[in-house]
């Protein structure tokens, strides 16, 4: 089995990654579903009449030349683009109450764990995602620095939900991110005289990504925390039938709970690394939460994997830990969140959705 690296020989043409670096599509969605990209566009007129860079990404030279952080700008249209602020984000327009309900009493209720104390008084800015305002990205700043972020979503009732959260580097939908890995496509791909249109994805269970759409009519899924190309089914939608029937239906947070302290059964690690857990008797018996945290408290190193549709969860994750919920109403009945790490990140994904989705395997070691 091979990690999928997402790179190719061919690259493509300059033009495309000068225009692509200046745009940013979160701005742009607001006023449109998507940001379209022109190959041979000049990329200062591209800055002026787009959107603004996360936080999370590349920096640019100050006028000591040396490198420094992205001004933060907070998402809203009645912002003239390309202005930038140095103070905290303004009320975003546009932006559901219930959204900013979920992510204030989200982000109030963490920051009293100490790995999250950064998030306290912590500034929000408000991404949506893909068509519609079904889902949002909450990026977490604090001082224009990117600290970690929220996913918000919609469940099957309507009601806004916490879908997964992470603190620390490497957050999904990074710009520079997105630049690198459509450097490595292929021009068979997408061709460098196209004009492109990037739309930042969400859809359950967890697969975060970005729909690059080229004029021509040519699209390609770009994983939005690996940077990698996504099998062609993302973009058609055929991998949803792939889903067990009890995989979407499972509960997140969506009531006022307390967070616990975080439980840390294991140091990160890399699935790839050793390739132990894909033997027939490593396959462990977790389809509960009990059996769960039993699990993790006996065996050091465990790895989720949803087989074909790998990529709909982000994995294979390695499984760090957990993060478990205690709602007001049923203390009784604590929400789990399972915990995995990658370069630096720790995220935090609905351990439902996994024992729903797929299997959980021992590494032998």
């Amino acid at each position: 089995m091979k990690k999928n690296s997402g790179h190719y020989s061919v690259g493509m043409i300059a033009a495309v990654l000068i225009g692509l670096s200046a745009v940013c599509p979160f701005t742009s969605i607001q006023a449109a579903p998507s940001a379209t990209l022109d190959h041979n566009a000049n990329p200062s007129s591209l800055y002026k009449a787009s959107s603004l860079v996360s936080p999370s990404e590349p920096t640019n030279q100050n006028k000591d030349g040396k490198q420094g952080q992205l001004e933060t700008i907070p998402v809203s249209p009645s912002l003239s683009p390309g202005n930038s602020s140095q103070s905290p984000p303004a009320q975003e327009q546009g932006v559901p109450t219930d959204v900013k309900r979920v992510s204030a009493d989200t982000v109030q209720s963490l920051s009293t764990q100490p790995p999250f104390a950064q998030w306290k008084d912590a500034e929000l800015s408000y991404h949506p995602l893909g068509p519609g305002t079904h889902s949002w990205l909450v990026q977490v700043n604090r001082a224009g620095e990117y600290i970690g972020y929220l996913i918000i979503g919609a469940d099957h009732n309507g009601a806004y939900q916490l879908n997964e959260y992470g603190n620390g580097p490497g957050g999904p939908y990074s710009m520079n991110l997105l630049h690198q890995s459509l450097k490595s496509l292929p021009e068979t791909k997408l061709s460098s005289i196209d004009k492109l249109q990037i739309i930042p994805m969400y859809e359950e269970p967890l697969l975060a990504y970005w729909l690059v759409r080229s004029s021509t009519g040519s699209e390609v899924c770009i994983d939005a925390f690996t940077g990698d190309p996504l099998p062609a089914e993302v973009a058609d939608g055929s991998w949803k039938n792939k889903l067990q029937s009890s995989t979407i239906p499972s509960p997140a947070l969506s009531l006022k709970a307390e967070p616990q302290a975080i439980t840390l059964s294991v140091e990160p690690f890399d699935p790839y690394d050793d390739l132990s857990w894909l033997l027939p008797n490593q396959k462990l018996s977790i389809h509960n939460v009990q059996q769960f945290t039993n699990t993790l408290s006996e065996s050091s190193r465990i790895v989720f994997s949803a087989t074909d549709i790998n990529f709909a969860f982000g994995g294979p994750l390695a499984i760090n830990g957990y993060q478990s919920w205690n709602p007001s109403h049923d203390l009784s009945h604590p929400i789990m969140y399972a915990l995995t790490c990658r370069t630096g990140l720790f995220r935090f994904v609905p351990l439902d959705r996994l024992l729903s989705g797929g299997e959980f395997y021992r590494i032998h070691s």
